[in-house]
């Protein structure tokens, strides 16, 4: 196994050097040894030790507590202080910086090998922390939804920056603020406040409007072991484009409702014609046909529906109603004689009236044809 290694920054010789035998008798490392707090910065940039224990009084303008600060800013490595002062004020002011361990002079090596195991352990922890943070902001950021973590009384610990653009401010602004706040602004809704006030232990899902944008927002809980909610995880879908498309839906229902009805009514009036009554296709097939029609043809409207309108003509017929008759028409109406023939094939003799009623890009793609008996 790798031994750990020790940067130790002593400025008295004797204790530097029993400091050494010592830690190498615990079987440690030491890379190096500094004597001021210079020294001993440029030295952890240099040899990057694993621990580091600092004399508190040191020679030199720089005393150990202010080279630790910068050690922990610049290099994030552990410093254990070692002093010969065990007062309150020396204390505290070491503890302001934070140190992984407190060792006072005259030391034994049981405590010093605790104090240097313990610090070893707290830095391993705290970089498992940080990638975990790491880790956890890379996933909230591997997506586009909006993703934030609040604790239990609304704190945001993390979002990502969907959902911090969504907010109209950057990450670390939104971080330890209340998400409460954002209320006021629309980063958030009131139906999502409401929701996390409640306190439950499940996840909830519902859909809510900000501003212009609507989104399907889910609440995640994540409990203690005894079940308790502690921290909670927003997830926000963009679904405005569903909901315009499920508008633009009810639309066309609507439209389309309104047309059948009047479809409806357009029916009900061709039905109590006296005359026939037939709609065709842009090619003279037949869409519709009236309840006169059916029963002066003698058949139902089922047996000539997709038929086209020469197929009820009789073999004497002269009036060309064929392909063309509605390929290449551009009257506003025509009419003529035509001779139809009944399901039993008897001649009928009818005055047509053609006309069309539906246009695409300004080509006719519906007719009416009114067929009215021929008098005389």
């Amino acid at each position: 196994m790798e031994k750990s290694k020790i940067l130790v920054v002593e400025d008295e010789f004797v204790t530097a050097t029993a400091l050494q035998v010592s830690l190498e008798g615990l079987g440690f490392e030491v890379v190096g040894t500094a004597d001021t707090g210079e020294d001993a910065i440029q030295s952890a940039g240099d040899l990057r030790p694993d621990v580091i224990l600092m004399d508190i009084q040191l020679i030199g303008d720089m005393n150990g507590i202010a080279a630790a600060g910068i050690i922990k800013e610049k290099y994030a490595i552990p410093v254990i202080f070692l002093t010969g002062q065990s007062d309150d004020a020396t204390i505290n002011k070491a503890l302001e910086s934070e140190p992984f361990g407190y060792i006072v002079k005259p030391f034994e090596e049981k405590n010093l090998k605790t104090s240097i195991t313990m610090a070893l352990y707290k830095r391993a922890m705290d970089e498992k922390l940080r990638r975990s943070e790491a880790t956890i902001r890379g996933l909230l950021n591997a997506t586009r939804d909006e993703t934030a973590l609040t604790d239990n009384d609304g704190r945001i610990l993390a979002v990502n920056e969907a959902f911090a653009q969504s907010a109209k401010k950057p990450v670390p602004e939104l971080e330890n603020t209340v998400i409460y706040e954002l209320i006021k602004t629309g980063g958030i809704s009131m139906k999502a406040a409401d929701e996390m006030q409640k306190k439950g232990t499940g996840p909830i899902s519902f859909e809510e409007q900000l501003g212009e944008r609507w989104f399907d927002t889910t609440l995640y809980s994540i409990n203690d072991a005894d079940g308790i909610r502690e921290q909670v995880a927003i997830f926000r879908h963009d679904i405005t484009s569903l909901k315009s498309a499920e508008r633009d839906l009810k639309a066309a229902n609507e439209q389309l409702g309104a047309e059948k009805e009047r479809l409806l009514l357009y029916a009900a009036a061709l039905d109590n014609m006296r005359d026939c009554a037939i709609i065709t296709h842009g090619l003279g097939q037949i869409v519709y046909v009236n309840a006169t029609f059916e029963k002066r043809f003698g058949c139902k409207a089922a047996d000539v529906l997709e038929k086209k309108i020469k197929d009820l003509a009789h073999e004497d017929n002269q009036f060309d109603i064929g392909d063309n008759f509605f390929f290449d028409y551009k009257d506003s109406d025509r009419q003529g004689l035509f001779l139809g023939k009944n399901a039993y094939g008897v001649k009928i003799p009818l005055t047509v009236t053609c006309k069309p009623i539906l246009y695409s890009n300004k080509k006719a793609t519906h007719f009416v044809l009114v067929l009215r008996e021929k008098m005389g």
